[in-house]
């Protein structure tokens, strides 16, 4: 036998071993079965970030969450569950686990279509190192996905949310006093989401060290650890500096550090980091106060996302193709991009008509 040969077969004796991922950073990965930490060793070792790997691991445990439900065994563990059990798994029973999410749990159709994609690379997997013979999740039906309209803010709209950041009216004392010192944080914190377009993720994970100001632009790790870079205007970055320059000595971003600090309402004191849990609550509560104010706000439900919708509505109406927004976007297939382009068409129509 070749060295190569060799080679092959360690590597598949490897595989079958089953070891579970050695000091991993991700929550409740043990809860699930050795061949699935070992699935989930695969793809990390592939590349995919760790916010797409957090999310194929929740979507395991709603799936043995199921099983548990329709097994009726209050002894059930999904972790004990062997590859031999699981791979008895048909079609019949990923349709069964489609109708609970759709009619027990009212996940929408997008959900559920996720939650059966990582199950069918999970088989996928299987099939290629484990010699499963079939994978169920391949002939299942999957639920239709609502085309919907992006839903957006009008560029005065933003304006105004921005502004609203470093105005304390209707706050409490108490809010007040951590108005004083969050305010430029969290209009740095609106500015870049539309400015740039970022994900809340991507804008909690920004490093100072993604930030250029000689060139005037950031470097951002999207979904599955793909780079892309953003230009920046000298307002932006006036108001990046003003809050960097706002804060004490000792709490300003490093170039390892987080550009936005987070805050321990405990203690009183400013962290190196901010969670997207926590940015998250900043931007609902704005956009509560915002609704307040803000008329043309009053009835719509806006998130953090919005702000996303919002950047790249703006950028189509002025002009920018598709192509680019999908680059600036981050966006993997320019399909994904296409929801914007009916801007665009709407745009021509007010064109034509007013010729």
């Amino acid at each position: 036998m070749s060295i190569f040969a060799k080679i092959n077969q360690h590597q598949r004796s490897h595989e079958k071993q089953q070891h579970p991922i050695e000091k991993q950073p991700y929550r409740r990965l043990d809860d699930l079965p050795v061949f699935i930490q070992t699935y989930i060793q695969h793809i990390r070792s592939l590349g995919y970030s760790q916010g797409t790997i957090q999310r194929y691991i929740y979507d395991f445990l709603d799936f043995f969450h199921f099983v548990e439900r329709q097994s009726g065994e209050e002894s059930f563990r999904a972790k004990d569950s062997t590859l031999s059990d699981f791979s008895q798994l048909n079609q019949q029973g990923i349709e069964n686990y489609v109708h609970y999410l759709a009619m027990e749990l009212e996940n929408e159709a997008k959900t559920i279509n996720r939650k059966l994609s990582a199950l069918q690379s999970l088989f996928h997997y299987l099939m290629k190192q484990y010699h499963l013979k079939e994978n169920p999740v391949q002939a299942v039906t999957r639920p239709k996905v609502k085309k919907r309209e992006p839903v957006y803010l009008s560029i005065e709209e933003m304006k105004a949310v921005m502004a609203l950041t470093l105005n304390d009216e209707g706050l409490t004392l108490r809010q007040k006093k951590y108005h004083r010192l969050l305010a430029l944080r969290d209009l740095t914190a609106i500015t870049l989401l539309v400015r740039t377009g970022l994900r809340v993720s991507e804008l909690a994970s920004l490093k100072r060290s993604q930030l250029h100001i000689d060139r005037k632009e950031i470097q951002v790790l999207g979904k599955g650890n793909k780079q892309r870079t953003i230009p920046l205007t000298e307002e932006v970055l006036d108001v990046i500096q003003h809050y960097i320059q706002s804060l004490p000595d000792t709490i300003q971003p490093k170039q390892d550090n987080t550009l936005l600090v987070g805050f321990d309402f405990r203690t009183m004191t400013y962290t190196h980091s901010i969670s997207v849990s926590a940015l998250q609550k900043m931007i609902q509560r704005l956009f509560e106060r915002a609704k307040k104010v803000i008329p043309s706000l009053q009835n719509r439900t806006i998130t953090a996302h919005k702000l996303r919708h919002s950047f790249a509505t703006a950028l189509i109406r002025n002009g920018v193709n598709v192509l680019t927004l999908q680059q600036l976007l981050g966006h993997e297939s320019v399909a994904t991009t296409q929801v914007y382009a009916h801007v665009d068409y709407e745009a021509k129509i007010k064109a034509i008509q007013s010729w």
